[in-house]
């Protein structure tokens, strides 16, 4: 069975319509003497392979509709409603819900109002006892005397960060991932070389909850000036999530990470260079696009 089939049944030609494009391609498809299942057909061919992106893809008037067929709520929030219609697809598809959340029938969460599957994690970071994991309380500052001589003191130290507050930022953009270097017992290098030995970069990442309380990246990072090759900078990246939307800035968690075909596969894809520094610069640096985090494991690290 498939559940974008079962769910197009239930929508009248109008939403069909509306589902299939654009608003200019919705006034020809009106206009032509294309019939109700041919159109059908034609959302079912689209959108078969895929339950999160037809419920995405589809308006609040057309969840409500199928919701309806499926006794939903369908007064609750939008993000909900095509939470609740994607677990009533997968449980179709596999004739119950035995499978849902393995790796048969990942589980998608909201953010932003939109279904997304996160990748899996694909390298190391903290336990946590609940997901999304809960803001660590406060915690006192550990002194760090000297710089970390193995990755394996370089993560314990990392571990040592978790819950503590990094407090108001100030002017200086790059304040917060350098006072978390020294906090690891490290000094950033700065330009063209990772910060520990040269071998591992050190991010801090700005995170906040969404509507719903997912963990979610706030901007794109910026990786490197565009002189640089980034790939120097995210050969090993201990990346260090700061919970942006507290006054005092808590770290959240880390989630170390180690260059290889897939991270290449999503550098290449995510990677893109843009002005950097004040309003009218010519200097231009490479950013990472926030989807990375969502693809790497960095947001499955936290989210659960």
């Amino acid at each position: 069975m498939n559940a974008v089939r079962e769910f197009c049944r239930v929508l009248d030609r109008r939403s069909v319509i509306a589902t299939l494009g654009t608003q200019r391609q919705a006034a020809s498809f009106s206009a032509s003497s294309t019939g109700t299942p041919e159109l059908r057909d034609r959302l079912v061919r689209r959108y078969q392979d895929s339950l999160a992106e037809f419920l995405n893809r589809s308006a609040r008037s057309c969840l409500e509709m199928i919701g309806d067929e499926y006794k939903l709520d369908t007064l609750a929030p939008v993000a909900e409603l095509r939470s609740a219609l994607w677990i009533v697809g997968a449980t179709l598809e596999a004739n119950g819900a035995q499978h849902l959340g393995s790796a048969y029938q990942p589980t998608p969460i909201v953010l932003s109002g939109r279904l997304v599957f996160q990748g899996a994690v694909h390298g190391q970071c903290p336990d946590s006892e609940a997901w999304p994991r809960p803001v660590p309380p406060a915690r006192e500052v550990a002194h760090v005397d000297s710089e970390p001589e193995s990755m394996e003191e370089l993560l314990h130290n990392a571990n040592g960060l978790v819950g503590l507050r990094l407090g108001a930022r100030g002017r200086d953009k790059g304040a917060w991932g350098t006072k978390a270097a020294e906090l690891l017992g490290v000094r950033e290098r700065g330009f063209a070389e990772a910060d520990w030995r040269g071998e591992v970069e050190i991010k801090t990442l700005p995170v906040a909850r969404d509507a719903v309380g997912w963990w979610q990246v706030k901007e794109d990072p910026a990786i490197s000036m565009e002189s640089v090759d980034p790939r120097i900078k995210l050969n090993k990246v201990l990346w260090i999530a700061r919970v942006s939307d507290e006054p005092d800035s808590p770290i959240l968690s880390w989630y170390y990470q180690e260059w290889d075909a897939r991270v290449q596969v999503l550098a290449a894809r995510y990677l893109h260079h843009r002005p950097k520094g004040p309003k009218g610069t010519t200097s231009k640096g490479w950013y990472m696009q926030k989807r990375f985090f969502l693809y790497s494991g960095f947001l499955r690290s936290l989210n659960g």
